[in-house]
């Protein structure tokens, strides 16, 4: 009795299974799961820090990051976004103000303010000397490079000095010129500093002799001073790309590509804006880190 009642159950089973309908499976031509390219939210919140940290050299606050990510949020971090956040972001004049306390930190021994005023009294004090009165032009030009010098950063901040004139300024006063002594030194320091390199013995040559008065053909122009010498390098391509391999070391840590430092020098060269050649890199993918 328990034999057969376990064998009608198990027909029952069967019986009901078998009466119902697999499953229909409907089958879609080159149907696939598309890629979420949403941008996530911890990489656009360490996109808007790094900016921040290295363009104005500290963390946003908590209410620039909400602004920030606002924006990226609304145009899942479009390309045109970011370059509005970096124009965002470069108009603080912190940005100016950090652009010339890196400058000066490296090439001048980051001396203060109040040094170059000193200078600036010092200079003054020996005009009013009778025996330095043979040196007046060169004691008044010496000045006026200082208060240049001086100037730099609200310069920046007012938008009437770009970086390219920063640079040509800061090795242009008395301090540079105590630091990297004689004509050989001032000219391997501005080949090593900018373009990474040293001069070919042609440049050397010819920049030395340029710097002393003689006349040269540099960078395919001619000088014959040394701010003929300040003023060909820093309008030079080799210059501008050591600008573009600068940006790409801090911020990618990488070298650019030969077709990267085309593009940036392009850019650079066209514009006259090194903002705009930082807009260009740091809005790539790349650094946003996608």
């Amino acid at each position: 009795m328990r034999i057969a009642f376990t064998l009608l159950f198990i027909l029952s089973i069967f019986s009901l299974s078998s009466c119902q309908k697999d499953p229909e499976i409907i089958l879609i031509g080159d149907n696939q799961v598309q890629p979420d390219e949403t941008v996530p939210e911890v990489v656009k919140q360490n996109y808007v820090t790094k900016l921040y940290i290295g363009l104005l050299g500290r963390k946003p606050s908590s209410a620039e990051l909400q602004q920030a990510m606002g924006g990226l949020d609304q145009s899942n971090a479009s390309a045109d976004t970011r370059k509005l956040l970096l124009e965002t972001v470069m108009a603080q004049p912190e940005f100016s103000v950090r652009m010339y306390e890196v400058a000066k930190t490296e090439m001048l021994n980051n001396i203060d303010s109040t040094d170059i005023v000193f200078q600036i009294f010092v200079y003054n004090e020996l005009l009013k000397d009778p025996n330095y009165q043979q040196f007046r032009a060169i004691l008044e030009a010496e000045i006026d490079k200082l208060e240049v010098l001086l100037a730099i950063p609200n310069n920046l901040i007012a938008g009437t000095l770009d970086r390219r004139g920063m640079h040509a300024q800061m090795v242009n006063n008395f301090f540079y010129d105590e630091i990297n002594m004689g004509s050989q030194n001032f000219v391997l320091s501005l080949f090593e500093y900018f373009l990474d390199r040293y001069p070919t013995e042609d440049e050397e040559a010819k920049s030395i002799g340029m710097v002393d008065g003689f006349g040269a053909v540099l960078f395919g122009k001619e000088g014959s001073s040394k701010g003929d010498f300040i003023s060909l390098f820093f309008s030079s391509d080799d210059y501008l790309e050591g600008q573009v391999t600068d940006i790409y070391s801090d911020f990618l840590l990488r070298t650019p590509t030969s077709v990267e430092m085309s593009e940036g020098v392009k850019t650079y060269r066209s514009s006259g804006n090194y903002r705009e050649l930082l807009k260009a890199i740091l809005s790539t993918d790349e650094y946003l880190g996608i």
